[in-house]
């Protein structure tokens, strides 16, 4: 795995950006960081606009760490504003006896991610620690500057919208499928059913497989390569054929399945994209085919990071193209974004620095 790692900075102000509406940040957690976390430092947020206001206040306070609680979206979320914030910073200057508006970039603080959420991919990614116990530690640990190590992140660029990973097709439907099932039980007896991974297993037994059964004809799809010359990947990870050109066409034919990661993991462990950090600069693409039956019977090992000899290609790109012939459900980020039959998905242009909390102290 190439990895590039950032030296530890010690003693620098850490910023604890949380989701007061996840349902692990609790009275309880936000009383146990009060005993250790000045109250100036943390910061919760219920809507985007609370996440923009706070964004600007991190940068404008030079914050060089911040830690995001809330899972994959809330990451996401607060990642975007900081970058939106920053790139909308100007300042007066003067030159040749004129004043001008001059654009200034804040510096973008690293990165931590706390795992205080439900799928937790970019946590698993960072090494985050598990339970409650866990997170309080990584906090202490990220102010004290015991984290030994960062490493640098491109994430993807989906319709102007930074997130680790982003797909078309079914893991977009189980997305929407459990978003539909929770807001059906939101405010009922039976309202814990349709939180976590219950949630999830309940959506795809109840909604995505049925749905997945009914549909009319195997969608297709054309993946075009709009960047750099891209080249598909065999099971082992190891590069296969000739180099695919900007503009030509990288699959063509029947599709369930088009998503393109920058980080392994998918949530709840799940390494759907093992090859993503082999090629610099580059995501990996997933495309697939595989019919449900088969699907079900690979779906353990696919989950640990295996891949299927069939049924499945990976490829390594930095901007593509994805057309169906229809609208097809999509996960940004792991949130659900509605329907499209175009997507064009690209590399980040700045790179996001984020706390390896798997290293001990340097």
């Amino acid at each position: 795995m190439n990895v590039e790692r950032l030296p530890v900075r010690h003693h620098e102000r850490v910023a604890v950006l949380l989701n007061a509406n996840a349902g692990a940040v609790t009275d309880r957690l936000r009383r146990e960081l009060e005993n250790f976390v000045p109250p100036e430092d943390i910061f919760y947020s219920r809507t985007i606009e609370d996440a923009r206001g706070i964004a600007r206040t991190v940068l404008e306070r030079g914050y060089a760490t911040v830690l995001t609680g809330g899972g994959d979206g809330t990451f996401v979320a607060y990642v975007n504003c900081l970058f939106e914030e920053a790139s909308q910073s100007q300042v007066m200057v003067s030159g040749g006896g004129a004043v001008q508006l001059a654009r200034h970039r804040f510096r973008i603080p690293r990165v931590g991610v706390l795992k205080l959420g439900t799928g937790n991919a970019v946590a698993e990614f960072c090494g985050s620690s598990a339970r409650r116990v866990g997170v309080v530690e990584d906090i202490l640990r990220a102010r004290s500057g015991e984290v030994s190590e960062s490493r640098e992140v491109h994430l993807l660029d989906c319709e102007g919208k930074l997130a680790p990973f982003a797909g078309l097709g079914i893991d977009a439907a189980v997305l929407n499928d459990y978003a539909r099932v929770k807001r059906g039980l939101a405010g009922g007896k039976l309202q814990f059913v349709g939180a976590g991974g219950l949630g999830y297993f309940l959506s795809i037994v109840g909604r995505t497989i049925p749905g997945y059964l009914l549909q009319c004809g195997v969608p297709q799809v054309e993946v075009v390569n709009l960047g750099a010359p891209a080249r598909q990947i065999g099971p082992d990870g190891k590069p296969l054929g000739r180099d695919i050109a900007r503009g030509e066409v990288i699959y063509r034919g029947p599709c369930r399945l088009a998503a393109a990661g920058s980080v392994p993991c998918y949530g709840f462990g799940f390494q759907m994209f093992p090859f993503a950090r082999r090629s610099p600069g580059r995501f990996q693409l997933r495309i697939s085919a595989m019919s449900l039956p088969k699907m079900l019977a690979q779906f353990p090992r696919i989950w640990r990071g295996h891949t299927p000899r069939s049924g499945v290609l990976d490829f390594h790109c930095d901007e593509v193209r994805i057309t169906f012939d229809r609208a097809m459900p999509l996960q940004v980020g792991g949130d659900a974004e509605g329907y499209r039959k175009q997507l064009v998905v690209g590399m980040a242009d700045e790179p996001l620095e984020l706390i390896d909390f798997s290293r001990g102290a340097a």
